[in-house]
């Protein structure tokens, strides 16, 4: 199953603002362009293992642990993304996918840690190349990237 199939089985039965929330980032291909440009090893942050760095450096390693294991994934606000990345960061990928960067902070806090959850099923961040990540998701993205 595609880590976007299995985001989007993920809004259809989260219901309320989290699957809208999730939908957006899934609805917006330059969001999710930024999106998987983080997690590439060729990112400026340093792939899934520097993002996972800078929110364990944040004091967020509780929540980043929770991503990694099999239990449910500790969620984070807008802020704690912004804190962890930098407002720089946020601010480029709001640009990126034409949203206000609160908007793209919020998405970002649903989507990463989903997203992080399904790249690690074994618990350990493996970095990846932009490509590899397209191609993990597949046929969903296909044309839209």
């Amino acid at each position: 199953m595609s880590l976007l199939k299995s985001l989007t089985d993920m809004v259809l039965n989260a219901g309320g603002q989290k699957a809208g929330l999730l939908e957006s980032v899934m609805q917006n291909p330059k969001l999710m362009e930024g999106v998987m440009g983080l997690l590439s090893k060729d990112s400026p942050v340093g792939g899934v293992q520097g993002l996972l760095a800078n929110f364990q450096n944040a004091g967020m390693g509780e929540a980043v642990q929770s991503w990694l294991g099999n239990g449910a994934n500790k969620p984070l606000s807008g802020g704690d993304i912004e804190q962890a990345l930098g407002g720089d960061v946020v601010r480029q990928l709001a640009e990126q996918a034409n949203m206000a960067p609160s908007q793209a902070s919020d998405v970002l806090s649903q989507a990463l840690p989903a997203m992080i959850d399904k790249l690690t099923p074994q618990g350990e961040a493996q970095d990846m190349d932009f490509g590899s990540l397209q191609s993990m998701l597949g046929g969903f993205l296909k044309g839209k990237l």
